[in-house]
C-alpha cells in the first residue's frame, strides 16, 4: 500500500516576512502501484523546489508538451495547468515565498519563470547544489527545515532585502483578489497605472490583471474544498464573479476543465491521499 506523507508549515518568525509556507511530500508506493497525476491549476505560488528523490515529468494537457524538471527548480507565476507525474519514490521540499519576494531574492526579473521550472543551480550557482546534497542526506523531516531555513536566512541577510508600499499592496492584493482595482494598488503602492503595471511583470512574471484573475480563481477554487455543501453559483458570487458562467470561463482557462472535473481530477493527487504529518 502507497505510503504519503504531506506536510506544511510556517517558517521560523524571521522567515515569514520573506517565505509564505514550507511543503514537503514523500511518497513510497509498493512494487506495480501507480501514483496519481497531481493536476497542478494555474496559480500565483513562486517557489524554489528540492526534489530530494525521484524526478517529475510534467505534462501540458492543453498541447500535450512534457517537460522532466532539474533536482532544484525556481518557478514563477503558473498561468496554465500541468499534470505532475512522479516517480514511485519520490519527496520533495518546497520553499513558497511572499508574493514579490522571489525576485528580490533572485535579483532577476520573472517573466521567464512564468509557467516554467528554471534549473535553480544555473541562478543560484554551486551554493544551491550544496543544499540540495545536504537535504538529501537530511536524517529526519525537522533536519530537512532546518536546514533549508539556514541557508534562505543566509542568502537574506546578505542580499539585505527590504519591502516598500508596492510590496504590502501586493500581499493586499492576493488576500482580497476581488475587491482590489489597479487604481487603489497604484494609490496604496504609491505608484503610477503604468509604474504598478511594469513592477507586475518585474516581480510576479505577469500584469496586475492576469495575476488579479489567477489570484480569483485560486480563492474560489480554495473556497469550495472548504465549504463543499456550498453550490457553484454561492462560491461565485462569495468571490467577485458575476455569475456561474463567468467562473467557468476562468476554469476552462487556467485549470483546463470545468469546476466539478477540475475538483474531480484533484481528489485523488498524492497530497490528498496523504496520512496525517507526524
Amino acid at each position: 500500500m502507497m505510503d504519503i506523507h504531506y506536510q506544511t508549515w510556517l517558517p521560523s518568525a524571521h522567515l515569514q516576512p520573506f517565505i509564505r509556507e514550507l511543503l514537503l511530500l514523500d511518497v513510497t508506493a509498493a512494487p506495480g502501484e501507480v501514483v496519481p497525476a497531481k493536476a497542478m491549476a494555474a496559480n500565483t505560488e513562486q517557489c524554489l523546489v528540492f526534489y530530494l528523490r525521484g524526478q517529475v515529468t510534467a505534462v501540458h494537457p492543453a498541447s500535450g508538451t512534457t517537460a522532466v524538471y532539474a533536482p532544484t527548480v525556481l518557478n514563477g507565476t503558473q498561468s496554465a495547468r500541468f499534470d505532475f507525474y512522479i516517480s514511485a519514490r519520490f519527496r520533495m521540499l518546497s520553499v513558497q515565498f511572499q508574493p514579490g519576494v522571489l525576485a528580490k531574492f533572485l535579483r532577476v526579473p520573472l517573466p521567464e519563470f512564468t509557467n516554467a521550472r528554471i534549473d535553480a543551480e544555473a541562478v543560484l550557482a554551486a551554493e544551491i547544489r550544496q543544499v540540495q546534497e545536504q537535504l538529501v542526506n537530511a536524517p529526519t523531516y525537522a533536519a530537512l527545515g532546518e536546514l533549508v531555513e539556514a541557508y534562505l536566512w543566509r542568502r537574506i541577510q546578505r542580499l539585505r532585502l527590504d519591502f516598500q508600499p508596492f510590496d504590502r499592496a501586493l500581499r493586499a492584493l492576493a488576500a482580497q483578489p476581488q475587491g482590489y482595482s489597479l487604481d487603489q494598488l497604484a494609490h496604496d503602492a504609491c505608484l503610477s497605472v503604468s509604474q504598478v503595471e511594469r513592477r507586475f511583470v518585474q516581480q510576479l512574471g505577469v500584469g496586475p490583471k492576469l495575476y488579479g484573475r489567477i489570484s480569483r480563481f485560486s480563492q474560489a477554487h480554495a473556497l469550495k474544498q472548504v465549504h463543499p455543501e456550498w453550490d457553484w453559483l454561492h462560491v461565485a458570487v462569495a468571490c467577485g464573479y458575476y455569475d456561474y458562467q463567468h467562473l467557468v470561463k476562468d476554469f476552462r482557462q487556467f485549470g483546463y476543465a470545468t469546476p466539478p472535473a477540475l475538483l474531480l481530477a484533484q481528489a485523488q493527487a498524492p497530497d490528498r491521499l496523504a496520512r496525517p504529518a507526524r
